[in-house]
């Protein structure tokens, strides 16, 4: 299996009590619509959830399983996931694009499910839905949940005083693409998933207005200063390896004079009250062949 934490950028190691309140606000900002996207589920099936983090969704599809169902959860890091007792919950550290799948059951799943995991395998994002497939049982369903991320925080007021520091910063979303990730990877997932044979194809995107100070604020700006930390752009990926910034404690020195400026621009902008837009999310919900 792979080591915990290893190729993911939001690694947890050295900053665990951090990562588990920003869990903690996707999951309150999420999982009404996550769970609304997965009523199809019905009692006594077998589901699969990747990339699963501190469990919440898995939690909820045992409850809709029940007593005859079974819910695996997987991540490269189990440590929240660990903390779950369910008798129809069980938990695998499991890196879905280099693992083998006979550990969770290949072929076996009537769902398998993921939110906001794709667009962090930057250029990996097709191979972990052909394995994904995978897993499925003919006829099973594949749900997947991610977004144009590159629309994400785009201010709504022309008139605010930070808009054009904020303006300066983002650069239209390319503020992603300066460090790796695909701006507007959610609405590729289509293709991606005709791609990988899967029949029935439905999508789903919505958008929504907030404020700074929000859930969905709060949530945005740690997300921002990890990925900036330990998934910041340049060509020196052995200083993104979350075991060696978990040595030197991830700390904000290890920023670059401009580059914690840029991030105290964002960080700040996301603070005042204001409305921003939400980030576009594209939800699949997909069939395999029979």
């Amino acid at each position: 299996m792979a080591e915990p934490g290893v190729d993911y950028r939001l690694a947890a190691a050295g900053r665990e009590a951090e990562e588990d309140d920003r869990l903690d606000l996707l999951e309150q900002i999420y999982d009404p619509t996550s769970q609304a996207r997965r009523t199809l589920v019905q009692p006594g099936w077998r589901c699969l959830e990747v990339g699963a983090g501190r469990g919440s969704m898995a939690v909820w599809l045992a409850t809709q399983v029940g007593p005859t169902g079974h819910v695996v959860a997987t991540d490269l890091d189990t440590r929240y996931l660990s903390r779950l007792e369910l008798p129809n919950l069980e938990v695998v550290r499991h890196n879905i694009l280099d693992d083998p799948l006979d550990a969770l059951g290949a072929g076996s799943f009537d769902l398998v499910c993921s939110r906001l995991m794709l667009f962090h395998l930057q250029n990996r994002q097709e191979q972990a839905i052909q394995q994904m497939v995978a897993c499925l049982r003919p006829g099973g369903w594949l749900v997947d949940e991610d977004a144009n991320w590159g629309t994400a925080g785009a201010p709504a007021d022309p008139a605010h005083p930070r808009y054009d520091d904020y303006e300066q910063v983002w650069q239209d979303g390319d503020w992603w693409a300066a460090r790796g990730y695909d701006k507007v990877f959610g609405q590729k997932l289509p293709v991606l998933f005709e791609r990988c044979g899967l029949e029935d194809v439905r999508c789903e995107a919505s958008t929504e207005v907030v404020r700074g100070g929000s859930p969905w604020a709060r949530w945005w700006i740690p997300t921002l200063e990890v990925i900036n930390e330990l998934g910041g752009g340049g060509d020196d990926r052995g200083a993104r390896r979350p075991d060696r910034l978990a040595a030197q404690g991830a700390a904000p020195r290890l920023l670059g004079p401009e580059r914690r400026r840029r991030l105290v621009a964002l960080s700040q902008i996301h603070e005042t009250r204001y409305a921003t837009t939400y980030a576009l999310l594209v939800a699949l919900s997909l069939e395999r062949p029979h």
